[in-house]
C-alpha cells in the first residue's frame, strides 16, 4: 500500500518540478513604457533584411542576415500588437540599396505599404584576450566578436528612409562551445534588443504620405 502510495506521488511531484523549472525561466526585460507606447502605434511591420557581413577572419557558420530578421521580428511580436509580416528575408549586397526608392516604393507596395525595417549587420572578430584564473596562474584565450548594427526604417509608401540609427556596438568572449559565432552573436543580440526595439518605436509614427 505504501509502494503504491508512492507510485501515485511521482506524476505529481514531476508536475510541481516541472512548474519550478518553467518560473525559473528568464523572462524578456519589457521596454519602457514611452516605447511600449509608441510600439501601439504601429500597425504593419515589414522586417525585410539587412546588408550582413562576416569581418575577417570569422566564419560563416551560420546566416548573419536571416538570424537578424528572425530575432527582430520575434521581438516586435511579443512587444507589439502590430501585423509583423512573415516573408523570406531579402538578400542586399551592398548598403546602397538602402536608399534605394525606387525599390522599395516596389517593395512596399508588394507588401501592403507597410512600415520597412532593414539596415546592415556586421559581425567582427573581437581583440583577442587572455584571462587568469585560480590562485594558480592559469590562462584562458578567449576568442570574441563584435556587433554592429544600424537600423534603417523606410516607408512603405514613399520609399523614402525616415531615419537611420546606429546602434552601440556590442563585444562578447567566450571560451570552448560558447565561443562560436552563432552563440556569441545570439547573446549580443539579446543585450541589444531594447536599442532595436526604441530605434524602431521611436521612429515609428513618422510615417509619410504618398505624393
Amino acid at each position: 500500500m505504501a509502494k503504491h502510495r508512492r507510485l501515485l506521488w511521482l506524476p505529481a511531484l514531476s508536475l510541481i518540478m516541472a512548474a519550478c523549472a518553467s518560473a525559473a525561466r528568464p523572462v524578456p526585460q519589457a521596454p519602457p513604457a514611452d516605447v511600449q507606447i509608441k510600439l501601439a502605434t504601429l500597425s504593419r511591420v515589414w522586417v525585410a533584411g539587412f546588408v550582413s557581413s562576416h569581418g575577417s577572419g570569422t566564419r560563416s557558420e551560420f546566416d548573419l542576415n536571416v538570424e537578424t530578421v528572425r530575432l527582430v521580428r520575434s521581438q516586435l511580436r511579443a512587444w507589439s500588437s502590430a501585423q509583423v509580416l512573415e516573408a523570406e528575408p531579402l538578400v542586399m549586397d551592398t548598403e546602397r540599396r538602402l536608399s534605394d526608392v525606387a525599390y522599395w516604393r516596389v517593395q512596399g507596395e508588394e507588401h501592403g505599404w507597410p512600415l520597412i525595417v532593414t539596415g546592415s549587420v556586421k559581425l567582427n572578430l573581437a581583440p583577442p584576450k587572455v584571462e587568469q584564473r585560480g590562485r594558480r596562474t592559469m590562462y584562458f584565450p578567449m576568442a570574441g566578436r563584435v556587433l554592429e548594427a544600424t537600423v534603417v526604417l523606410i516607408d512603405g509608401r514613399s520609399g523614402e528612409v525616415l531615419s537611420t540609427n546606429k546602434l552601440p556596438s556590442r563585444m562578447r568572449y567566450g571560451i570552448g562551445r560558447f565561443a562560436s559565432s552563432l552563440s556569441l552573436f545570439l547573446q549580443m543580440m539579446d543585450q541589444a534588443m531594447p536599442d532595436w526595439v526604441t530605434a524602431i518605436a521611436d521612429n515609428s509614427a513618422r510615417r509619410r504620405e504618398p505624393r
